[in-house]
């Protein structure tokens, strides 16, 4: 279940955010999102991609320009009990590296990224193949 692996450093901000700031605060987070919040209540994300593409890309200047002019409204979401290849496929249907998680009451609790569960498959696989040798040797000594 996703509430076992996802990342709970969710980092906020407001639509009338100037870019230059969510650029900074990301920066000091160590992460590629935000979500962006309207009196609590998650209204959209931003990631650093958004920046790039929307508004640096476009020549805007990231002191002039606010979230709200970038973000992407109503993200696509994963609920923390769904399953890891739920969210793959959601991922992958809307086209995007990261979405928020939320819970039972639409409330986000973390952010998953495409890396978040490629690391967990990623581990999942090699414990799969230690098993695998594992056998293939005691199906050896056993003939």
């Amino acid at each position: 279940m996703l509430r076992d692996i996802v990342n709970r450093n969710v980092v906020s901000v407001e639509p009338d955010t100037r870019i230059s700031d969510v650029a900074k605060l990301m920066k000091e987070k160590n992460v590629g999102s935000a979500i962006v919040t309207r009196d609590g209540t998650p209204g959209g994300m931003i990631t650093d991609r958004d920046i790039v593409v929307r508004c640096l890309a476009e020549d805007l200047s990231p002191n002039d320009c606010i979230v709200e002019d970038v973000m992407t409204e109503s993200p696509v979401t994963c609920h923390e009990e769904d399953g890891i290849f739920d969210c793959i496929t959601k991922m992958r249907d809307a086209k995007v590296r990261r979405m928020p998680v939320v819970d039972d009451d639409g409330k986000v609790t973390g952010v998953l990224s495409f890396g978040d569960l490629l690391a967990v498959l990623s581990k999942e696989l090699a414990e799969l193949t230690k098993s695998t040798t594992i056998l293939e040797e005691t199906e050896q000594l056993a003939a």
